[in-house]
């Protein structure tokens, strides 16, 4: 018999049950075996069981080959009930790296400018554990407010290492270390960190950029970034400026990877104003999927799910409503899951000009 993967499946609160059913209904039409592991976690579970972070939710993601996630908040329980699943997922599994590879796809929304739309293809790889994450310390006054950040000359390392040993892997050219070197003494460590790493390898280039000058380049000149590494909040914000050329937060995948353990999810939080409504764009958690499929050494069936996602994109019919359309959200993942399970992919020339023509401007 045929060993299926095991994946644990914590769709959350808000969208992410609607969108996570999207993706698993593309990962069965990949012709995988699977073994989904389900369960609550985050707000939904606190308030029907007291935990944020059943026993069941931990056995399952000890046990499981990846974590597909979907997200966690909920207005009844305090923002640090759920942020316990993100703890323990971030931090005590170690999945350090968080990695968001940005590009657009047809037919979604161009910026108004898009002199440079076509050139934006860019992975931010952002620090999951260390500067501002989930454990930072912070003091509230009336009068005042601390928050303090703490960066790591061995987290600093560890992130440096993993986008180049990810450039050369994934056969890109330049790592861009981004921080704010002139002034924080934490970013002076973290840079310094990168130039330690980066001076023991010769197969990519790299480059140094304080944050506001990134931000300004990535709006003036996307083609000028192919990795970016920063601390944890720089890349949010770096992010937020890229997916507002692709098609906004509904197209954002990302995947978290440790050493030993990994979990994707969506870029987009819970989304209350969304629930129920049946119109969540599930594609930001169909290519968490497949970025999920990449690192289990599952290219083939990775390819398959992006081929689906173009054609489906430049066929222009089934979109949901931020992306200009009117389709529902099932029938989004449906449409994909048919083209994947039809093995019916286009070549990457011909994504290439989709890319350059199929565009859709909204007004």
């Amino acid at each position: 018999m045929v060993k299926g993967l095991k994946i644990a499946v914590l769709p959350g609160d808000g969208i992410g049950p609607e969108v996570t059913a999207e993706a698993v209904k593309v990962l069965k039409a990949t012709g995988l075996k699977f073994e989904f592991i389900e369960c609550s976690v985050g707000g939904k579970a606190y308030i029907e069981g007291g935990n944020p972070l059943p026993p069941e939710a931990i056995e399952a993601c000890e046990d499981a080959d990846a974590v597909l996630f979907g997200a966690v908040g909920h207005d009844y329980a305090p923002y640090g009930i759920p942020r316990k699943v993100l703890i323990y997922l971030r931090i005590e599994k170690n999945a350090y790296a968080n990695v968001r590879p940005l590009k657009p796809y047809p037919s979604t929304i161009a910026r108004q400018d898009e002199t440079n739309y076509h050139d934006l293809d860019i992975v931010i790889i952002r620090d999951n554990a260390e500067g501002f994450a989930l454990q930072h310390e912070g003091y509230l006054w009336d009068d005042k407010g601390v928050d303090k950040r703490v960066i790591t000359h061995y987290g600093a390392q560890r992130i440096s290492m993993f986008a180049i040993n990810y450039a050369i892997k994934k056969g890109r050219n330049k790592v861009t270390c981004v921080d704010q070197n002139n002034w924080l003494y934490s970013d002076k460590l973290f840079r310094s960190a990168f130039e330690r790493v980066a001076e023991r390898q010769n197969d990519v280039e790299v480059e140094f950029m304080s944050v506001d000058v990134a931000a300004m380049t990535l709006v003036q000149r996307p083609d000028n970034f192919d990795i970016i590494v920063t601390p944890d909040l720089y890349g949010d914000i770096l992010s937020g400026i890229a997916i507002g050329q692709i098609g906004g937060v509904g197209m954002a995948p990302s995947a978290c990877i440790g050493d030993n353990f990994a979990f994707f999810e969506p870029v987009h939080g819970t989304a209350w104003d969304l629930v129920g409504k049946e119109i969540a764009n599930p594609i930001g958690s169909i290519l968490s999927a497949k970025l999920m499929l990449e690192w289990l050494g599952k290219e083939e069936e990775a390819k398959k799910i992006e081929s689906a996602v173009y054609k489906v994109l430049s066929e222009g019919k089934v979109r949901t409503p931020d992306l200009g359309g009117s389709s529902n959200t099932s029938e989004v993942g449906d449409e994909i899951a048919a083209y994947v399970e039809s093995e019916a992919t286009i070549s990457i020339e011909d994504i290439q000009a989709m890319t350059e023509t199929d565009i859709i401007r909204i007004n």
